[in-house]
Order: C-alpha cells, then sequence, then structure tokens
C-alpha cells in the first residue's frame, strides 16, 4: 500500500480554520485508499525524510519548515504541494500588489515549487494568479475543496432555516478575514450587525444559516473561501471584495440545494485528481506558462572582441529557444568574423535572423529595419557589449504581459567599465547604470529611463511610428518620449537584470561625439518639455540651451520619421 506523509505545520485538533478543515477531510478520504501518516512541519528532521523516501508527501502550510529540509525534500522526495496561503510571496498576501503581480523581490520558494510533481490550487483564480507570479507549468486547480459526509449533512440539515439575522460579520482576530473592514462597511451605512463567533462546525452552520446577509471582506486572495460556499447554500446573500477564490468557479452561480449537491458530487471528482498525481498518471494541468513571443534585436559594428560573449549571454537565456533574435550588421570592418561567428551559432540555434548591409548605417536605421522584421509580440534591445541575467527576457516578458495597462519595461543594470563580465561575475561593486534609477512617471523621463534593455509591444509603433532616423545619438530618448506622450505607460521591474558597459569609445560616451550628442539631446528636450514638466524644464533649460544650434528660441521641433 502506498504511504503518504502529510505536512502541514497544524491539524486540526489544535487550529480549525478552512485549510485545517480542508486538510483533514482530505486526509479521512485519503485513508480509505492509503497509508497516511501525518507529521507537524515543525516536526520533520533529514532522519524523517530520508526514513520515508518511498513514500509520498503531500505538504500542505510549511511556515515552520525549515530551508534545508525544502532542499532534501526537492533532491530525494516524491511530493506535490497543496498550496493554502500563497507560500511563495514573502507577504503571504499578492493582493497587495497591483494585477496580483508581487514585485520579484517578494517571490520566495520558486524552486521548491517548481520542482514539486504537482501544485494543487483551491481555485481557477487561485491557479491563475500562482502561475503568473512563478510561470510554473506544474500546476492542477482542484476547483474547489473536500466536504465530509457529516458537513454536507449538517449543511443539509440547515437549508431551510428562517434567516432571523439580518447582517452578520464573522468574529475572527485573523486579520486576512478583514474584521475591522466588515465592521467599518457596516458602520458608514448604519447597519446593525451580529458576529459570527469560532464555535464547532455544527454550532457554526446554524448560526451561520440564519444570516439573510453575510459581511465578509478578506483583506487578501482567499485560494478558495469554504465560508463563502456555505453562505451560498445556506441561502445568505454575499457583501464582498473580488479576493474570493470559489467566485472564479462556474458553479459559484449556484445556490441552496443545487450548489450543496454540486460540492457532493465533486468530492469525486477532486480525489480522482488527487488518485492521478499521486499514483504516477498525467495530471490535469491548469495549463502552461508560456509567455508572447519576444524579438531580441542586436545591432553590430566593430563588435569582434563581444559576438562570442554576446551569443554565449542569449544561450543562456530561460527562454531564449522560444524567441527569435535579429543581428543587423551595418558593414563593419569585422565583418567576415562576424560572420563566421554567428554563422555558426545558428547551426544550433535556428531562431536567429541575421542581415548584413552594404553601407554604414546608424543604429536607429537598424532599428527600424528590426522592427519590420519582426514577429514577435514583444521587442526588446540588446547592445552587443552588454550582458543580462539569464532571467532577463523571462521576467521582463513576465512582467510587460501580466501589467494591466502597461507598454514597456524596465530594470536595473549593473555598470561596469570592463569588457566581457558577466552579470552573475563583474566589478560593478553593485553601481547601477544611472539613468534607470528611478520609477517610471513623465517627470522622471528627463532621464530615458529605459536604458539600454527594455522591452516593449511591438503595435506601440502603429500609433508612435518608428526611430527617427536623423537622431544618431538621441533616437532612443526621443522615442521612449514620443510613447509617453502618446500616453504610453511603463514599469519599471525592481531586480536587476543586466551588466551595461560603459564602453568609452561608444556612441552615447565617447568624447568624439560630444558635440553631436548634446545638440540631439538638447533639441529633444525642448521638443518634449510639456511631458517633464514646469519643474524639471526650469532646472535643465539653460544647461540643454547652451547645446541648442540654429534655434534661439528653444522651440525646434525634432523632425519625425514616422511610418
Amino acid at each position: 500500500m502506498t504511504k503518504i506523509v502529510f505536512v502541514s505545520d497544524f491539524f486540526v485538533d489544535e487550529v480549525r480554520g478552512g485549510a485545517e478543515l480542508c486538510n483533514e477531510a482530505l486526509i479521512g478520504l485519503l485513508s480509505e485508499r492509503y497509508s497516511v501518516e501525518k507529521i507537524k512541519s515543525a516536526h520533520i528532521t533529514p532522519q524523517f525524510i530520508l526514513s520515508n523516501q518511498g513514500a509520498f508527501f503531500i505538504v500542505a502550510n510549511f511556515f515552520m519548515l525549515a530551508e534545508g529540509f525544502k532542499r532534501l525534500l526537492k533532491d530525494r522526495i516524491k511530493y506535490v504541494i497543496l498550496e493554502h496561503d500563497h507560500k511563495y510571496v514573502r507577504s503571504n498576501n499578492p493582493s497587495l500588489y497591483k494585477d496580483f503581480l508581487a514585485p520579484e523581490t517578494q517571490l520566495i520558494n520558486k524552486t521548491f515549487y517548481k520542482s514539486a510533481i504537482a501544485v494543487m490550487c483551491q481555485s481557477k483564480k487561485h491557479a491563475s494568479v500562482v502561475q503568473k507570479n512563478l510561470l510554473l507549468n506544474n500546476i492542477v486547480s482542484l476547483s474547489g475543496n473536500i466536504w465530509t459526509e457529516e458537513q454536507l449533512q449538517v449543511l443539509e440539515k440547515n437549508l431551510d432555516t428562517p434567516k432571523t439575522i439580518k447582517h452578520a460579520l464573522l468574529d475572527s482576530n485573523n486579520k486576512n478575514k478583514g474584521m475591522p473592514a466588515a465592521i467599518d462597511f457596516c458602520n458608514s451605512r448604519n447597519i446593525n450587525y451580529e458576529l459570527l463567533h469560532a464555535q464547532p462546525f455544527e454550532s457554526f452552520i446554524t448560526n451561520l444559516a440564519q444570516v439573510e446577509n453575510l459581511v465578509f471582506f478578506p483583506q487578501w486572495l482567499e485560494t478558495y473561501s469554504r465560508l463563502a460556499i456555505e453562505a451560498r447554500i445556506l441561502g445568505c446573500k454575499l457583501i464582498t471584495n473580488n479576493l474570493i477564490g470559489a467566485a472564479s468557479e462556474e458553479y459559484f452561480q449556484l445556490k441552496g440545494r443545487e450548489l450543496l449537491e454540486y460540492i457532493a458530487a465533486n468530492n469525486t471528482i477532486l480525489m480522482k485528481k488527487w488518485f492521478n498525481v499521486i499514483e504516477g498518471d498525467q495530471p490535469e494541468y491548469y495549463g502552461d506558462a508560456t509567455l508572447p513571443s519576444v524579438t531580441i534585436f542586436c545591432p553590430i559594428y566593430n563588435s569582434r572582441q563581444y559576438i562570442e560573449g554576446f551569443l554565449e549571454d542569449m544561450s543562456q537565456q530561460t527562454i531564449f529557444n522560444s524567441c527569435e533574435l535579429i543581428i543587423i550588421n551595418a558593414n563593419s570592418p569585422d565583418a567576415e568574423f562576424e560572420n563566421k561567428v554567428i554563422e555558426e551559432f545558428s547551426k544550433t540555434h535556428s531562431n536567429v535572423k541575421y542581415r548584413v548591409l552594404d553601407y554604414r548605417a546608424t543604429v536607429m536605421e537598424t532599428e527600424n529595419m528590426a522592427l519590420k522584421m519582426a514577429r514577435g509580440e514583444f521587442f526588446a534591445q540588446a547592445c552587443v557589449d552588454d550582458r543580462h541575467s539569464p532571467h532577463y527576457l523571462e521576467t521582463l516578458s513576465k512582467h510587460l504581459y501580466h501589467s494591466t495597462g502597461i507598454d514597456l519595461v524596465y530594470a536595473d543594470c549593473y555598470q561596469t567599465t570592463v569588457s566581457n563580465e558577466t552579470f552573475e561575475n563583474n566589478s560593478s561593486n553593485g553601481n547601477f547604470y544611472e539613468h534607470s534609477r528611478n520609477k517610471f512617471s513623465k517627470e522622471n523621463m528627463i532621464k530615458c529611463l529605459p536604458g539600454p534593455m527594455p522591452m516593449w509591444r511591438r503595435t506601440i509603433h502603429q500609433k508612435v511610428g518608428y526611430f527617427n532616423e536623423d537622431l544618431a545619438h538621441a533616437g532612443d530618448w526621443d522615442m521612449f518620449l514620443r510613447m509617453v506622450d502618446s500616453g504610453y505607460k511603463f514599469k519599471k521591474v525592481d531586480v536587476p537584470l543586466g551588466l551595461y558597459y560603459y564602453n568609452t569609445d561608444g556612441l552615447s560616451t565617447s568624447k568624439e561625439y560630444a558635440g553631436t550628442r548634446t545638440g540631439e539631446e538638447a533639441s529633444v528636450f525642448f521638443t518634449y518639455k510639456h511631458v517633464f514638466g514646469e519643474k524639471n524644464y526650469n532646472k535643465y533649460e539653460s544647461y540643454f540651451r547652451q547645446f541648442l544650434k540654429g534655434n534661439e528660441n528653444g522651440t525646434e521641433k525634432v523632425s519625425s520619421h514616422a511610418i
């Protein structure tokens, strides 16, 4: 007989919360088919893990499970995670963040989740939130909880209870259950209410059945919410928010006996999902975490000393095989060497498009060529002498895809003066490229925030046109300002994702081009002075005016080559 080891912080004899009730009901049904041993996460030892290597572990709540034991489980044990409390986020509350998308610095336990046979989520909404944060392909949406036969009988017995309590709310010291918010709601509307105290299940249901309106404002995303389902079975009207996972299920529209019969029948469906996972059958995964296609563009000229390192850097990207890389050679004197390296790389990477020009094109020209060649939904800039975190493309595309109303994403880059260092091993000492330091706002665009390696939606160009090819140095700043001026929004991702090489011979840094560069920047500054705001304009106006050529009024518009 297969042995199941069920791990949790607490069990129902200590805490009678929704998670513990759910766990206990599941354990009861699993025990009819398997040998089940319960163990608290705080009691796990290396010896226990090693002596149970042949068992199947179900890891529910694991706040008290030491990091070393997580690694040992990952390496030695077949396990699934029964996800209750958003333990992939430091705050355990993804609803703190817009779109339920946590900052990268808030994500934890990523490897532990990824290494599980399956992550069992309570509802479709729960599954979607876990997936967008961790980009997992091993999620199973249970789309329900298990109620015991005894609990179902208690619910049925109370179906026709008269409503004698107009409004009630949950009496709970658990800040996540939102008792203060429910009280504020009632007080602001002069609603008299009664409190539903914690009691054994039968007594609690008897009281809940008398309630006409249940005021319930959870303060974090309820992965499911047994309370909400029980309230609807008993004919209570829910006054609530958008943080109830069970509301994402089609059957949540049911109520009364119809809903009771559904969740009773759903026990069989849920157990089949569990049997499939435990017994090695193909789990019914929620769906893959595929992100939209990305085009990476890199222009090259005199890139002999960088091209091999750049291609190695790209090949290490976690999603590189699902991207396309466009490289345009602007008639480089090193073309023979560059061609050979790129052609050799292309033998094992069919997603490379390489174009060699017979004239010295500007970066803005090559950028426009690449945009017209691109097939990716997202477009990413990459310089041949910069290097990237292996998660650069994945992380930026994740936030671009899952962030509502965001059209361009960027992140901090470390800065080095030593060529061909790597993101993991460099001499930056944690120093960042200056321009991308600030979060996005129109005023902060006084610096070219997107920096050297942003990613944006390619459809933007249908509205704003392409890069201005008359600008050899300030064309990127001009383009990104044009985007902002047209109403597009940017987002800064909160982790460093690149290594910027401060190349003293580069177009944006060389003293040779200083005059032309500052003149272009001045022209862009005066064109978009309304974007920066009056304070920034007054602060920098005298600085930029000294570089303007042929326009004493500072009102010259940058010529547009939008297509």
